[in-house]
């Protein structure tokens, strides 16, 4: 739970960094941001965060249970077995993310921080809901010699170090390149030209793709996204949209052999397997498709579920499952309704109704129970 109160003040400092970059971005006519690929990428990220406050203490179960049993235990006073620790931990992530680009059904999980088309501070916050399904297997041997308070602390460190590759206004770093991911080496990651493709897969050190072969110099500027663009805002539907590809590829696909295979053949595999698939042109939801009513209630939707997130966190975790309930459900209808203002989907009207309800409801509730107690 400490984890979880860190990384709630995190947010905010990502917060606001976000509002400085946007605003140089502006000020500079860089044009980085895009107010609705903006929000939609921090309404994933709160889409992840709402479920890791529930599932976040069993994903560590396995951690701690194998730790019980470790034959060794690197020393937390030491700053030697700190920096050991962080080097087994960045080579194990290194192959989970190799693995979660290489195999089918995980790469529908990954695929969707990759959607973000734009590349800045805000993406780095989109992140998949259910991220942590296999990705806790990769990083379970550490367990072995890794104190839980050491591995949780690095983890943190990961995900502020990782935030911060996000951005296009950091250059080229020098030799630190050699040694070091950067923002230059993770513009690279998120590259669709065939070049990029599949490079760049280190967390906090950039060896481990020097050393395996799959490390990619940045050269042409990036075009950031995936390759079969899902042109949607929609946080919802962006998680489900790579399951939904496959099970169509499935349905396309003749050979029985073939339909089970794609879901573990990397994704440039699917098109061989399962041919067909009508082509897709990158049709981006640009600022001037919206109109300023949809964005100033998109943005005040994803600050209001920010505020309801950060008040699950910080008190509601301790309170009853009815307060749980209502702030997580505050939360999804606040997506819901995010995702179909800017997708312009003709559910957004009933779906914003039920969104405003909830936070009366939310709201009357909380003045009978302070009334109550100051009675």
């Amino acid at each position: 739970m400490d984890e979880l109160i860190l990384l709630s003040f995190a947010y905010v400092v990502f917060t606001l960094l976000i509002v400085v970059e946007a605003a140089c971005s502006y000020a500079w006519g860089r044009g980085y941001y895009r107010v609705g690929e903006a929000v939609s990428n921090i309404s994933h990220g709160l889409a992840y965060q709402t479920l890791d406050v529930f599932t976040k203490v069993w994903v560590m179960v396995p951690f701690v249970l194998l730790s019980s049993y470790a034959p060794v235990q690197l020393s937390m006073d030491s700053a030697v077995a700190w920096i050991v620790g962080l080097i087994a931990y960045d080579f194990c992530t290194y192959w989970a993310h190799r693995n979660h680009h290489e195999v089918g059904f995980v790469w529908a999980i990954h695929g969707v921080h990759h959607a973000a088309e734009d590349f800045n501070l805000a993406a780095a916050l989109r992140q998949p809901l259910i991220q942590q399904t296999f990705k806790w297997l990769w990083t379970l041997p550490l367990a072995l010699f890794m104190p839980v308070p050491m591995f949780v602390g690095i983890v943190v460190f990961d995900f502020l170090y990782q935030f911060v590759q996000h951005t296009r206004f950091v250059g080229r770093l020098g030799p630190l390149e050699w040694v070091m991911n950067t923002p230059s080496h993770h513009r690279v990651h998120h590259a669709i030209q065939e070049k990029y493709l599949d490079k760049n897969y280190g967390g906090i050190f950039i060896v481990w793709d020097r050393l395996f072969g799959t490390f990619q110099v940045e050269e042409e500027a990036p075009e950031n996204g995936v390759t079969k663009p899902i042109n949607s805002l929609n946080p919802v539907w962006g998680n489900a949209v790579f399951f939904a590809d496959l099970v169509s590829a499935s349905l396309r696909a003749e050979r029985w052999q073939d339909k089970l295979w794609l879901w573990i053949a990397g994704p440039g595999q699917i098109d061989r397997l399962a041919p067909g698939a009508a082509a897709l042109v990158r049709e981006p939801v640009e600022d001037n498709q919206l109109t300023g009513r949809t964005k100033v209630y998109a943005v005040g939707s994803a600050v209001a579920a920010t505020l309801a997130l950060a008040a699950l966190i910080l008190w509601g975790v301790s309170e009853g499952v009815a307060v749980q309930a209502g702030l997580t459900g505050f939360v999804v209808m606040s997506l819901l309704a995010i995702g179909t203002a800017l997708d312009r989907h003709r559910w957004f009207i009933p779906i914003g109704a039920i969104q405003v309800s909830v936070a009366v409801a939310l709201g009357a509730a909380f003045l009978v129970v302070q009334g109550t107690s100051w009675l």
